[in-house]
C-alpha cells in the first residue's frame, strides 16, 4: 500500500468515527441511549435547546448535505432558525439520524468520493470533515442536557469527567 493510500484510509477511519462519535468521546448510539420521547423533549434550564432539537438539527443538515451530494443545487439558508426544525416522532428521528450518519461515515472512507470536487470545486472530503465537526460539537451540547437533566451516563454506561 503506498503512501497516499495509507493517508487516505486513515484519514478516512479518523473522520468517518467522527459521524459515529469516535475514540475520543461516546458514540451517538451511547448519547441517545434510554432517553424517551419526553427525556428528549425537555429543555433544562439555562439551556437553549432538548436533546431532540439538538438532533433534529444535525439531521436537517446532514438530509441538506446528502442531497447535495445526490447533485442537487439547493440554496442557502437566509438564516439560522431555517436550520432548526421541529423534531417530531421522537423514534423515527433517532432512527433516520442514526441511519444518515452511517451514511456520512462511509463517505469519508471513500477515498473517490473524498477527492471528488464539489460546486465550489474543493474536495468532498473538505466539507464532509467539516460536518464531522459540526457533528460532533452538537453531540457534546447532547451530553451536557443529558447530564442537565440528571439523566447521564446512559443505561450502557459513558464518559462521566
Amino acid at each position: 500500500m503506498g503512501e497516499k493510500n495509507v493517508i487516505s484510509e486513515t484519514f478516512g477511519k479518523a473522520v468517518g468515527n467522527l459521524f459515529r462519535g469516535g475514540p475520543a468521546n461516546v458514540s451517538w448510539e451511547r448519547a441517545l441511549e434510554g432517553l424517551s420521547a419526553e427525556d428528549a423533549a425537555r429543555v433544562p434550564e439555562p439551556l437553549p435547546h432538548s436533546v431532540a432539537q439538538i438532533v433534529a438539527h444535525v439531521q436537517f443538515w446532514q438530509v441538506y448535505l446528502l442531497r447535495v451530494i445526490a447533485g442537487e443545487d439547493l440554496p442557502s439558508l437566509q438564516h439560522a432558525a431555517e436550520g432548526w426544525p421541529a423534531p417530531g416522532d421522537w423514534e423515527e428521528l433517532k432512527t433516520v439520524f442514526l441511519r444518515d450518519s452511517e451514511a456520512f461515515r462511509q463517505y469519508a472512507r471513500n477515498d473517490e468520493f473524498v477527492q471528488t470536487k464539489d460546486r465550489k470545486g474543493l474536495p468532498c472530503g473538505v466539507a464532509i470533515t467539516n460536518f464531522a465537526g459540526h457533528s460532533v460539537y452538537h453531540l457534546g451540547q447532547v451530553v451536557s442536557v443529558r447530564q442537565a437533566l440528571g439523566l447521564w451516563p446512559p443505561p450502557g454506561g459513558g464518559d462521566t469527567w
